[in-house]
């Protein structure tokens, strides 16, 4: 995915979308919905609508799923980019029903989201219960405030772009996973401990076969992760195998989740009472079963899961939301970004308005019902655009198929037709306001939605690089000023010394809630031209140059993930010489680069011209060090530089050891045809020593440490600190084993 064709600015700079979330992260954004605050508040509502038989409505509800499951993983196998339902139904169908597939997507997450919000609200309420903190206010008012607090603190966050990280994420599931086997562990213990078990499950269907219907749709939402998942496609990495693959793992971990919770839930506190407790179900059994903490874990739980289901919804109905905007399907102030934050401001506060305001206005029930219509109506327009779509566009790629076709969507379809009809049967309001939302929806379509789309990045696919061209030397030169000559010059330098290619790149950073494919066509213009003018510059010292923008969420990933692609064997960083962060080493981006690349690194700290006089090579045993030296005696030849040889001797056992090292580089850089000389200092530090010298020279150069620190350091403890307290450029180099360096070196 490269080189840009069109847009207002012609250039021959290349333009790649940077994939940067694998199947654990887009696993996790998924189950983040599903296991969020509803695992722990819907299990006593569903009991009370059908008793023991939930175990069975989602078992069924599982089956129904799994078969729109198929329809999402052929349809996201075949149209990966970024919209999920909306884009497929929009694509499949007539207007108005590409626009109502949105719509009810937008509006049904906002209202699950509903949910999520109120289940935090609770979850805060059980810890003051717990804890007998009295607020002086309502129990229903304290939930209700703490819902909107959460609406907004999330809605500000994703408004002004905060990036979460991937392994934030991945912990906040992790402890999710372990409060909920800890509480299934304490209530099986429970159920083992009473004579007489079963009795908690008698009768089994004591409502009725018609409950079972009506709990497969109030308990629906808890399988809308995958909808969710879709939203990623333009994001994940190999999408055509991770979105399907991610899609049947969380609807599998999901269910089994929700079965085994409430098996032990009714087993350990008896149907009738699960029943009667409605959202407090879990956390009242909690309260019997799991000692000390009592119903503390599952108050804990619900929080976790609550914050993690938020900012998992308030992502994905944002950006549909967005995409509309963009396609013209709602006004165009959805679909403009931020000028500052560069996020989708007009569909983050709207989104946080809808969520705010069902949280505040409806009980959770009928919440939770209004989102189950919307969601199931939602999946019957995708099951359809399959059909649909298998004709329209039968060449489509598809990597995974439907089985028994048509018969899996077509019983999916009339299977949640009688499960959305069920619902009337529990919260008939529900439906009165799912349609009319659907009769907004429809006002908004056909009088005030957009005029016209708004452009997006359009990127073709490149060809894969041949065998031949892998095994061309290529030096990656990672751009973020335009003033960076002085490594432009290096980079031509190290490129020619190899018959090889510079690589210019820069990195367009987007917030998360942004699809790569809308970032803001003046700031990637902008981009381009700051590459075009460096590009030229290395084009005139004869140097074979290629020029690329990186869109990406993730700046480190995505300079990562080029030198892995493009097959680089050097990456050479420009570094200002401090960072603004503390318990950073070089800065954050910097020290996760330099730790991840997958190449040999060169970090330059210069002023914008590199033409150094005199450079200092400071002596040491390591591999890094004669690479280090190789590179500076090519920079002294290039330059017509002279090298001085440093020996710091500390301690005088070490003398000759350190002699017969500064003899052997002194060799490399003779071997090249410069002049050398070598000088021994004895400081009373290493860092002193060289720092002081440093005030003499023009460059100072010094070879990476070998020792295996963990991350605690990036070159060394000394190399880190010579680093950043020298008086004169630095060039610091960090060979990685395996890489090459010396390809068609020229002598």
């Amino acid at each position: 995915m490269t080189q840009e064709k069109g847009g207002e600015h012609s250039s021959t700079v290349e333009v790649s979308l940077k994939r940067d979330l694998g199947l654990l992260e887009v696993l996790m954004i998924g189950v983040g919905p599903n296991i969020g605050s509803t695992i722990f508040i819907l299990v006593g509502f569903g009991v009370s609508i059908a008793g023991p038989a939930l175990l069975l409505a989602l078992a069924l509800n599982f089956i129904v799923t799994l078969f729109t499951a198929f329809s999402y993983a052929e349809l996201s196998s075949a149209f990966p980019e970024t919209g999920g339902g909306y884009l497929w139904v929009k694509e499949g169908l007539f207007p108005p029903f590409g626009f109502l597939g949105g719509w009810m997507s937008w509006v049904g997450h906002c209202i699950a989201c509903g949910v999520y919000v109120l289940g935090f609200g609770a979850g805060m309420l059980w810890i003051f219960d717990r804890y007998n903190i009295d607020l002086g206010i309502p129990s229903e008012m304290v939930v209700k405030i703490f819902a909107v607090i959460i609406a907004l603190a999330f809605s500000y966050l994703n408004y002004r772009g905060v990036k979460g990280t991937g392994k934030s994420g991945v912990y906040v599931s992790i402890l999710l996973v372990v409060i909920v086997v800890t509480y299934i562990a304490f209530a099986l213990a429970a159920i083992l401990g009473m004579p007489n078990p079963e009795s908690s499950y008698e009768p089994f269907m004591p409502f009725g076969l018609v409950s079972i219907a009506s709990s497969m749709g109030f308990t629906f939402m808890i399988f809308e992760g995958y909808e969710i998942v879709a939203q990623t496609g333009e994001e994940a990495k190999n999408p055509e195998r991770t979105i399907p693959r991610a899609m049947f793992m969380c609807l599998i971990i999901s269910t089994v989740l929700f079965i085994t919770i409430t098996f032990v839930t009714i087993g350990a506190s008896g149907w009738e009472n699960v029943a009667s407790w409605g959202e407090e179900a879990l956390a009242r059994t909690s309260e019997n079963v799991v000692p000390i903490l009592g119903s503390a874990l599952i108050a804990i739980g619900t929080v976790i899961g609550s914050i993690a289901a938020v900012n998992s919804v308030i992502f994905s109905s944002s950006r549909v939301s967005f995409a509309m905007g963009r396609d013209g399907n709602l006004p165009a102030i959805f679909g403009k970004l931020h000028p500052k934050n560069q996020t989708p401001a007009t569909a983050i506060i709207l989104s946080g308005v809808i969520i705010i305001g069902i949280s505040v206005f409806l009980p959770i029930e009928q919440v939770a019902s209004a989102a189950d219509i919307l969601i199931l109506l939602l999946f019957i327009l995708v099951n359809i655009s399959l059909l649909s779509l298998r004709k329209k566009k039968p060449d489509a790629p598809r990597h995974f198929l439907v089985p028994l076709f048509p018969w899996i969507p077509l019983i999916a379809i009339a299977a949640k037709i009688g499960i959305s009809i069920a619902i009337l049967e529990v919260e008939p309001i529900a439906w009165y306001v799912a349609l009319a939302v659907i009769y907004v929806g429809l006002l908004i379509h056909y009088f005030i939605k957009g005029k016209e789309e708004i452009e997006k990045i359009v990127i073709p696919v490149r060809a894969p690089m041949t065998a031949e061209t892998r095994k061309q030397y290529r030096v990656l030169l990672p751009i973020d000023d335009p003033k960076s000559l002085a490594l432009v010059d290096l980079g031509c330098m190290l490129a020619k010394e190899r018959d090889g290619e510079l690589l210019l790149t820069t990195v367009l950073e987007v917030p998360n809630n942004v699809p790569l494919s809308n970032a803001d066509p003046k700031l990637l213009d902008d981009k381009k031209k700051m590459l075009e003018k460096l590009k030229i510059h290395a084009e005139i010292k004869g140097v074979t140059t290629r020029a690329m923008v990186s869109v990406s969420h993730d700046v480190v990933g995505a300079i990562v993930d080029t030198a892995s692609e493009e097959h680089t064997n050097m990456i050479v960083i420009g570094w200002k010489g401090y960072t603004r962060t503390q318990k950073r080493i070089l800065g954050r981006k910097m020290d996760e680069i330099l730790h991840k690349t997958p190449c040999d690194v060169i970090l330059l700290r210069a002023e914008e011209k590199f033409s150094p006089e005199n450079i200092l090579v400071l002596s040491g045993a390591t591999w890094h060090v004669s690479s280090a030296t190789e590179i500076a005696s090519e920079i002294a030849r290039a330059e017509g530089s002279r090298i001085t040889i440093l020996n710091t001797i500390v301690d005088e056992r070490y003398r000759d050891k350190a002699r017969n090292y500064s003899k052997r580089l002194r060799e490399i850089v003779e071997a090249h045809g410069v002049p050398v000389i070598t000088k021994e200092i004895r400081p009373e530090t290493i860092v002193g020593g060289v720092v002081g010298e440093s005030m003499d020279y023009d460059l100072l150069v010094i070879g990476s440490s070998a020792a295996k620190r963990w991350e605690k350091f990036d070159f060394g403890p000394i190399q880190d600190r010579i680093a950043k307290e020298a008086k004169c450029p630095v060039l610091v180099y960090k060979r990685v084993a395996g890489t090459d360096m010396e390809p068609k070196r020229r002598r």
